[in-house]
């Protein structure tokens, strides 16, 4: 593949935070895969879908196209219109669909601040059920965890004495925020699980 490549590979070598930077990239390369695009289509698509874990402007939206053009995993096709401007529709190319392959079948970062896990879950359609159930699987794994810590810093400060309460009063409130989020997380984790697995079982 060609240098440009580099900047996406960036991920496997310089952690988590890199990653996170470059999963705009591999949501466009994701959202071509289904089908076909022009830059204001794939706008559309975040703003109807991805918004609410996910958010990109245009300028991004254009700059990250031009990236992955640059690298040969999408090319353009500009669409002569007569009564409108010209559109220029963008697919994937046999490099693009393979690094769209290889980034869904990776490891999600166990710690994001935007929504790494859900991003990924929504293209899932576009792999195996196989893919789809290691990801719900780590997910648990990591809710679970998350859960068990809450659940140690709460006995933490049920024995701490305290000189600013209303202090510990909001932080108490973010762990019950947080901790039911999570639990309602898992639920709807275990049961996607539940169903793949029902599915396996055939």
């Amino acid at each position: 593949m060609p240098e440009q490549l580099d900047t996406l590979s960036l991920a496997h070598n310089n952690g988590n935070d890199i990653s996170s930077r470059n999963t705009l990239r591999y949501i466009i390369l994701g959202l071509l895969g289904a089908r076909p695009m022009s830059g204001y289509d794939i706008k559309q698509a975040f703003d109807r879908a991805l918004a609410s874990y996910w958010n990109a402007g245009n300028s991004q939206i254009y700059t990250t196209l031009k990236i992955l053009s640059d690298a040969e995993l999408v090319e353009a096709e500009v669409i002569v219109q007569k009564s409108r401007p010209n559109r220029k529709v963008y697919r994937l190319t046999a490099a693009g669909q393979a690094e769209l392959d290889r980034w869904l079948e990776e490891d999600v970062p166990e710690r994001f601040s935007k929504d790494d896990f859900l991003t990924k879950l929504f293209f899932c359609g576009e792999t195996s059920d196989e893919v789809a159930l290691k990801h719900l699987l780590e997910h648990r794994l990591s809710l679970l965890k998350q859960l068990e810590h809450m659940e140690w810093a709460r006995q933490q400060y049920a024995t701490r004495p305290t000189r600013r309460p209303r202090l510990l009063e909001y932080q108490m409130l973010v762990r019950d925020y947080k901790e039911a989020v999570l639990k309602a997380g898992l639920e709807v984790t275990e049961r996607a699980i539940a169903r793949l697995e029902t599915k396996e079982g055939r």
